[in-house]
């Protein structure tokens, strides 16, 4: 990431945010970080690779997920809602963009930007709109927002769990711009927001039965309270629910399952042109990184110990294996190295 870029749009804090998180997060289930470090112009974050695209891309090729599929996604994200719940972070950015597939079809949580400390005065909404909970959005008796928690997160796992299961977010969708617009909220962002802290969706029994009507229901309580995965039992009242009856647990806990779906070899994602390119404009060229601004990444550099250990054995491995040391290469980088 550039570092002008990052100034221009003074996203410091969330990317120093991001960074901090992944370091704290180490699970099967959230893409994990491996290093961090930064040169004079940016700033890296090196990353489990993931090239199978995400659920978003994958929902728009296929529709929508059979049962088989769609349970072990949501098992996987589940799993990696309460990793992050477990360090008190709440995610607040729970969408099909943001879980990643790997080749083999394991899926991961990525992009923990919006990711932060649950505290006594959270409030404000954060993440992206349909897939908010309504105590994002609610106000007190004096205008303000309401404080919330993890239980947000609880919410949008609903919302994704039933675009899983029928290929749409209930709170994106017609049926929700027309509540909201019958109710006098002209423009879409609002009729939205009075969607998601009035209407119950309706869950076409084409694509829901009556187990997987039931627990999307449960998490789209408008209640955080009564939320299912909110109680004192957590994970484990969502687990519990028949919808998951069959589900080896043991075999997706510990990351031994087989993904029930395995994408294609080639590029799983989006044109270059839909994603967009990055262009240095005159702002950019006029920007100028100060003093203070190479401050910001003081602490920036960090090493997952693990994956670090783990590389040292795989070197040692292949030097055996060919009788040769690996050595530096001299590349003229500032930032990074390679062996040979």
């Amino acid at each position: 990431m550039n570092k002008k870029r990052i100034k221009i749009k003074k996203s410091e804090t969330l990317i120093l945010n991001e960074k901090k998180a992944l370091a704290r997060v180490n699970s099967p289930f959230v893409v994990n970080l491996i290093y961090s470090f930064h040169s004079k112009t940016d700033v890296f974050l090196i990353l489990d690779l993931l090239t199978g695209g995400d659920l978003s891309f994958h929902l728009m090729q296929r529709g929508r997920f059979p049962k088989d599929e769609a349970q072990y996604y949501a098992a996987r994200v589940m799993l990696g809602l309460q990793a992050l719940h477990d360090r008190n972070y709440v995610y607040r950015d729970l969408k099909p963009e943001n879980c990643l597939m790997a080749e083999d079809g394991r899926v991961k949580l990525t992009d923990l930007g919006l990711a932060t400390k649950v505290h006594p005065k959270l409030h404000g909404a954060a993440g992206t709109r349909g897939y908010w909970a309504p105590e994002m959005l609610k106000r007190n008796e004096n205008g303000k927002r309401m404080i919330y928690g993890k239980s947000v997160d609880w919410f949008s796992f609903g919302c994704l769990l039933a675009e899983m299961l029928c290929g749409f977010n209930p709170y994106r969708s017609e049926a929700a711009l027309k509540f909201g617009q019958g109710k006098g909220k002209e423009k879409k962002e609002e009729a939205i927001d009075l969607a998601t802290l009035e209407m119950d969706p309706e869950l076409d029994m084409q694509y829901f039965d009556d187990n997987s009507a039931d627990l999307v229901r449960k998490f789209l309580d408008k209640d955080p309270t009564t939320r299912l995965g909110c109680g004192e039992n957590g994970c484990k009242d969502i687990m519990d629910h028949s919808w998951f009856d069959g589900c080896d647990w043991e075999a997706i806990i510990t990351d031994k399952m087989v993904p029930p779906f395995v994408p294609r070899r080639d590029v799983n994602a989006s044109s270059q042109s839909d994603i967009g390119t990055f262009t240095e404009d005159k702002k950019f060229h006029q920007t100028v990184l100060e003093e203070k601004d190479e401050k910001i990444y003081g602490d920036w550099a960090w090493t997952n110990k693990a994956a670090f250990q783990a590389e040292v054995i795989e070197f040692l491995i292949y030097e055996r294996e060919t009788g040769e040391p690996l050595v530096p290469m001299d590349n003229g980088s500032e930032c990074c190295c390679a062996v040979s």
